[in-house]
């Protein structure tokens, strides 16, 4: 649910010409392939929320909608024209590293609510939809983009693109900013997602077959939150750490695995519509529709089709019969 822009924080006053990145062929299919996935993964979870859930009833569905809404700009924005990063011209710059740095930040950030909405659901069970309805997570989602977005308008502002947006020209102190955010949202969720873990753990007064029904329904929270754990923070952790650790981080391998655990970020963002398919019942139930009444109607037209020839066109009676011992 999270990439980052490998951008190089240069001088201003660097050379004139611009600065053009050589992608091999495998980056750019790896790239393009990614992007392409994540939008139609990303785009059939959008679009089955929209259509089909009703958030009167499922309030906590309008996080998951903002999460992939997140994801899926992701992925048209950054990850398909990724390879062609450093030839955008200068003033594509400010509103390209606004949008990438706020979805950024309103996935992760949602990710907190979807564990606090959960914090709620098991704390507090009867009380869960006069403290969560609709209109309040309406409210906190407008909340969540619009700060977001006066954050991170805040720091483009201090950029400068001189050569490209691939060259750009920013404190790196201010830019700490954000990776700091990630690493606090990540593991705030993870520690909530553990403290869930444990109250359903040792919920008493429940039976066995109502705590297995609870532990299904945490499914998606736990499978999303570990897997954002695991994809997203140690390419945090290290691009933060290279921020201060100077020269002892400057080694082929240190690059090397935060190249790595990069590319697993990008993987992981891709994947993200397709755990919210696996584990929620309702979006995984109209996919297994819509494909069935897909191979129905296929079916149906093959059937027309064979129906509808005229008698010259049909097999002899005599090539229908099998053949006589």
């Amino acid at each position: 649910m999270n990439a980052t822009v490998d951008a190089a924080w240069e001088n201003a006053t660097a050379a004139p010409q611009p600065f053009i990145e050589e992608f091999t062929v495998g980056e750019t299919i790896f790239y393009l392939s990614c992007g392409i996935i994540g939008t139609i993964f990303n785009s059939l979870v959008l679009y089955i929320a929209l259509r089909y859930i009703n958030t009167e009833d499922k309030p906590r569905q309008i996080i998951v909608i903002n999460m992939t809404t997140a994801d899926l700009l992701m992925c048209v924005v950054y990850m398909i024209s990724r390879p062609w990063f450093s030839l955008l011209p200068n003033y594509v710059c400010h509103p390209y590293y606004l949008t990438i740095w706020t979805c950024q930040l309103c996935s992760c950030l949602n990710l907190v609510w979807l564990n606090v909405d959960k914090l709620i659901y098991i704390q507090f069970p009867l009380h869960y939809y006069s403290i969560v309805s609709r209109k309040r997570l309406l409210l906190v989602s407008v909340g969540t983009w619009a700060g977001l977005l006066v954050i991170t308008t805040v720091l483009v502002s201090f950029v400068t693109a001189n050569q490209g947006c691939i060259r750009i020209s920013l404190n790196p102190y201010i830019y700490t900013i954000i990776p700091i955010f990630y690493v606090v949202m990540i593991v705030t969720s993870f520690s909530l997602s553990a403290l869930i873990y444990f109250i359903a753990h040792n919920l008493t007064h429940m039976e066995v077959r109502q705590r297995s029904k609870l532990f299904r329904r945490l499914f998606f929270l736990f499978s999303s939150t570990l897997w954002t754990f695991f994809t997203c923070l140690p390419y945090r952790v290290l691009y933060l750490f290279s921020m201060f650790c100077g020269a002892m981080c400057a080694t082929s391998m240190y690059r090397v695995s935060t190249d790595m655990f990069f590319r697993i970020l990008v993987v992981g963002m891709v994947i993200n519509p397709l755990i919210t398919i696996w584990t929620q019942r309702i979006y995984r139930l109209r996919l297994l529709r819509a494909f069935n009444s897909w191979k129905e109607n296929s079916s149906s037209e093959v059937l027309m089709v064979s129906s509808n020839r005229r008698p010259s066109e049909r097999p002899p009676d005599n090539q229908l019969l099998p053949p006589q011992a």
